[in-house]
């Protein structure tokens, strides 16, 4: 099994994304539709599923759900779908303890604008920025990382 650990800000949305929509509309898309795309495509290439990493998954629940649910992710969502809220927070030991809880996973990766990961998970961590999110770039790291195993 794969996994991506999926933050949100930073890789689904962006500044850039956000200045090409209209949100003033109630229904508006916060995620970047190629930056769905991208991740779509990781996923069904290499059978992985996700698990949110992003602070959404406890500070903005309902809108992460919705989201999801628009983009069409949320059929990907492993079904442990977030990893564990430690205090404090830092995004690497979250996914630590995710991953002891999970030995059936033999490959994954960290696509995240922050760099709040453990020094050993850095092979895997795929860096995007919150003005541009994920690109081909960070998509195309990710299959390399995926291709290896």
């Amino acid at each position: 099994m794969k996994i991506i650990f999926l933050d949100i800000d930073g890789v689904l949305n962006s500044k850039s994304y956000y200045k090409t929509v209209e949100r003033t509309k109630k229904d508006w898309n916060r995620f970047n539709p190629l930056a769905v795309e991208m991740i779509r495509r990781l996923i069904e290439e290499f059978d992985a599923s996700i698990v949110i990493s992003s602070t959404w998954r406890y500070g903005l629940v309902k809108e992460l759900k919705n989201e999801l649910i628009k983009s069409g992710l949320v059929k990907y969502l492993h079904k442990d779908w977030k990893t564990p809220q430690t205090y404090p927070s830092h995004r690497g030991e979250e996914i630590n303890l995710w991953l002891d809880n999970h030995p059936e996973v033999i490959d994954y990766v960290i696509i995240d604008d922050d760099e709040n990961i453990l020094e050993e998970q850095k092979n895997w961590f795929i860096r995007t920025n919150i003005k541009e999110g994920m690109t081909e770039e960070h998509y195309y790291k990710v299959r390399q990382i995926f291709a290896t195993e």
